[in-house]
């Protein structure tokens, strides 16, 4: 997994935001690597790094390889010791984790909470937590906070929609716990989304990310870009109608997928097993249960027939299946079996389906990545020297 760094626009590369985005997407370069890369002049770049530089965005490292005379410095992004807050939150756990500017985990832990209570009870204790693992950081900068959700998420407020999962929350419950404690950039993004960002290898990926967990959630990234739709709820695929006489979904109507193949619904269909946990489900097919592996089986099947729909549409590079039951050997197995059958050759051919990354990890890796953007986006550095510009003046 890997941060995402949209590529610099060479065009615009005059602008201060656009040629710290040059030298973020880099990793680093040298003024003269600088200068042939945009066609500025030197009096015009020198201003701009000197700008950049006294603002804190970028310094001078290490020396590179010299030709004769003084070495050249590589110019980089000014990341040293800067952090992220993530907040990652599943129906039955949530992970607090601080992050360095590219996702990787620099501490973290995880607690078990119930995402239908209601919502100070389970975002203050996690709030709480992440200023504690702040504390225990040195010489740190904290640049912004990322929350994800078990629920479909407005990407430009940050409210929640169609509260299914967390019916007592208002819209704006998470806003108002993170920005009491910190005034600071702010993320919130539905969890399946957060993840897939997070999985996707490179910015010119499509990827299908498919959590199946105590429900099911789907996050759809195309070109470095999520897929939100209209009103936020692009990749809601755990209410496809699978028949019109099925199980009861939560939802109220009947033949849902996730009636079918959610962590819930198996844990419906085994409960006469005495597995009440998702955990449990889990911890029995490992041990090769041949009831629990026929159910999972049968999930998975039907989750497979949903998405040959979803991969003929989209034509994905990858179909990550993700969550407590999503990762499971045997789960992704047979949804890939399935999923490769119902598909022409011509979709199928180089597709991968496999299992992803510890699902806290993923989203963890996606927001912040969305952090990052929120924070340092050509269009976002420029318009805060412009208002600082605009303020002076004034």
């Amino acid at each position: 997994m890997t941060v995402e760094r949209m590529p610099a626009s060479l065009g615009g590369a005059t602008s201060h935001g656009h040629l710290l985005e040059l030298i973020r997407s880099a990793d680093g370069l040298s003024r003269q690597q600088l200068l042939s890369t945009t066609g500025m002049s030197r009096a015009t770049l020198y201003e701009r790094l000197d700008t950049l530089t006294r603002r804190g965005y970028i310094y001078e490292a290490e020396p590179l390889s010299s030709t004769g005379g003084r070495p050249s410095r590589k110019i980089r992004f000014e990341d040293r010791g800067r952090v992220v807050l993530a907040l990652t939150l599943g129906q039955t756990h949530g992970t607090v984790s601080i992050t360095d500017t590219t996702g990787r985990q620099l501490r973290s832990e995880t607690f078990a909470l119930e995402i239908s209570a209601p919502a100070d009870s389970v975002l203050i204790p996690l709030v709480e937590a992440g200023r504690k693992l702040l504390e225990q950081g040195s010489d740190e900068t904290l640049l912004g906070i990322g929350v994800s959700l078990p629920a479909p998420v407005e990407a430009g407020t940050g409210h929640v929609r169609h509260q299914t999962t967390i019916p007592g929350w208002s819209p704006d419950s998470v806003v108002r716990a993170v920005k009491a404690t910190w005034e600071l950039p702010l993320v919130i993004e539905n969890d399946a989304r957060a993840a897939a960002l997070g999985e996707r290898a490179s910015d010119a990926e499509t990827v299908v990310y498919v959590k199946v967990g105590t429900g099911i959630g789907c996050g759809i990234v195309v070109e470095g870009s999520i897929l939100r739709g209209a009103h936020g709820s692009a990749g809601d695929i755990g209410h496809i109608r699978m028949s019109s006489d099925g199980p009861l979904c939560r939802c109220g109507r009947h033949g849902c997928l996730a009636a079918y193949s959610s962590g819930r619904a198996l844990r419906d269909r085994l409960g006469h097993l005495g597995l009440a946990k998702i955990d449990d489900i889990s911890a029995a097919a490992g041990t090769g249960d041949p009831e629990v592996l026929q159910a999972l089986g049968d999930a998975a099947d039907v989750l497979g027939r949903a998405l040959a729909a979803t991969v003929t549409t989209l034509n994905p590079d990858r179909l990550v299946l993700g969550g407590q039951i999503g990762g499971l050997p045997e789960f992704v197995e047979k949804v890939s079996s399935r999923v490769l059958t119902d598909v022409v050759e011509r979709i199928a051919e180089g597709m991968v389906v496999e299992a992803g990354h510890p699902e806290d990890l993923a989203a963890c890796h996606g927001l912040t990545t969305l952090v990052m953007r929120k924070i340092f986006a050509p269009d976002a550095v420029d318009q805060l020297f412009a208002d600082e510009a605009e303020s002076a003046a004034g």
